[in-house]
């Protein structure tokens, strides 16, 4: 299991994005459209994405085909 990061858009609501946290089970390496977390310090997740946790998604929720491995 390993920990990314992604960039979600507030618009049209508001004008800025976010970075979220996922933990992503049976999954590790390069993922395209995330920011591989793992080798972040919680300070560094904390200063410079605003991530202080990581939602856990169990493996049997992930299609391989949704997540494009490189």
């Amino acid at each position: 299991m390993s920990r990314y990061l992604q960039k979600i858009s507030l618009r049209p609501f508001a004008n800025q994005d976010i970075w979220t946290g996922w933990e992503l089970e049976g999954r590790s390496g390069e993922i395209e459209g995330f920011l591989q977390a793992d080798g972040l310090t919680p300070e560094e997740l904390r200063s410079k994405y605003g991530v202080t946790e990581f939602q856990r998604i169990p493996g049997r929720y992930l299609d391989e085909a949704d997540l494009s491995v490189s």
